[in-house]
């Protein structure tokens, strides 16, 4: 059985440590990607991010077990990801433990196996290199997509100049690509509901939810294991049908989450209507003609000109999916059995059997590469 927890409480640090103890409790070692939704230059209260008392009183759990707590996002274009935390907010961060991940410059392209649509992506590195994430988004209504929760929050781990392929390509099924692939990482997902937005609506030169006609405060949060789980809960706090909400559809027909869990915890009934605003019951459809086969090549130009060149179309989207990388890595030297390889793996995709053997969830991050000290190990090209 899953567990979601709705916990509602003035102290958000005991809202977030009562919510993750009712989901199960959290248990983890190394370093720790915190990764809350800081997507615009919004402060806390104003719902559209996370709460920073959220996300320190998270940083505290995770030190508080001798792990390394690493907290990061990168803001929606058009926003400066180094104002997106003010220096109040980012000094209280690191008092809790915290240490600010910057990886706007530090992406790595990898072709996550099994996907459907994102054949390959260009993915924040940390996100790989970490021992776990735990996945902190705040809930609000998104204009696109009904619901802004654990699933669509991953999306800040890909490269912004990427992100606009992510949208072509239909945003939904490629956003659950990325959850399946990082799923085994994620060790909980907390979601901030001190205050939701209402009426939100998208602000700047691309897409991103920045701004909101009025907010309301819940003093709740909620937790699961489960993103999917915990989003279709979400989707009915908020009065929307969990399977009206493309992503959790699309993730619960994979088999990926439960849309049916127990919930637990004083706030377990908790209900608000979303005030949606016109252009935000517009938008979607508009976002259909720009991801259809049919309409793309008319809708592309506009949308080139309205939110920039890095607008692509569909078929440069599809033609740039489907050219796969044909190389492969390769034993080229006298392996010193380090198992530096082994260890850096993000999917434990390498074996030393005398020498390192490599099995079939190579994601093509190259990473083994790079940390090998003698060289032994080459990418192969066709």
């Amino acid at each position: 059985m899953t567990f979601v927890s709705l916990v509602k409480s003035s102290d958000p640090s005991k809202a977030v440590s009562d919510a993750v103890q009712l989901a199960g409790g959290l248990k983890v070692s190394g370093d720790v990607l915190i990764k809350p939704n800081l997507g615009c230059a919004r402060p806390s209260g104003s719902g559209l991010v996370t709460n920073v008392d959220v996300i320190c009183a998270i940083v505290k759990m995770v030190a508080g077990q001798g792990a390394r707590p690493l907290v990061g996002d990168l803001s929606v274009l058009g926003w400066d990801a180094r104002k997106v935390l003010d220096a109040k907010s980012i000094k209280r961060i690191e008092e809790a433990g915290g240490e600010l991940v910057d990886w706007s410059a530090n992406h790595i392209e990898i072709e996550p196996p099994g996907s459907r649509v994102l054949k390959k992506v260009s993915i924040a590195r940390p996100a790989l290199e970490v021992d776990a994430i735990i996945n902190v988004p705040v809930l609000k209504h998104h204009f696109l997509m009904h619901l802004s929760g654990s699933i669509e929050n991953l999306f800040g781990l890909v490269e912004p100049s990427f992100r606009s392929r992510v949208h072509v390509l239909g945003l939904d099924e490629p956003l659950v690509d990325l959850y399946e692939f990082l799923r085994p990482r994620i060790v909980m997902n907390v979601m901030d509901a001190t205050y939701i937005a209402q009426s939100v609506r998208p602000a700047g030169p691309y897409y991103g939810p920045t701004e909101a006609k009025s907010v309301y405060k819940a003093d709740m949060v909620m937790a699961c294991k489960d993103a999917v789980a915990l989003d279709a809960v979400a989707a009915n706090v908020i009065r929307i049908d969990p399977m009206d909400v493309e992503v959790v559809r699309i993730a619960h027909d994979r088999g990926l989450g439960d849309i049916n869990p127990m919930t637990v915890g004083n706030a377990r009934k908790a209900s608000l209507k979303i005030k949606s605003s016109l252009i935000g019951k517009v938008l979607p459809y508009l976002d259909d003609v720009l991801t259809s086969q049919r309409f793309n090549p008319i809708a592309h130009p506009f949308a080139k000109r309205l939110y920039g060149k890095d607008v692509v179309s569909l078929k440069e989207a599809r033609r740039e999916m489907d050219s796969i990388d044909p190389s492969r890595i390769g034993v080229v030297g006298e392996c010193m059995r380090c198992g530096h390889c082994v260890d850096a793996c993000p999917t434990s995709n390498i074996k030393l059997n005398g020498k390192p053997t490599f099995g079939r969830d190579c994601i093509k991050c190259f990473i083994c590469v790079e940390v090998c000290p003698n060289g032994v190990l080459a990418i192969l090209r066709k």
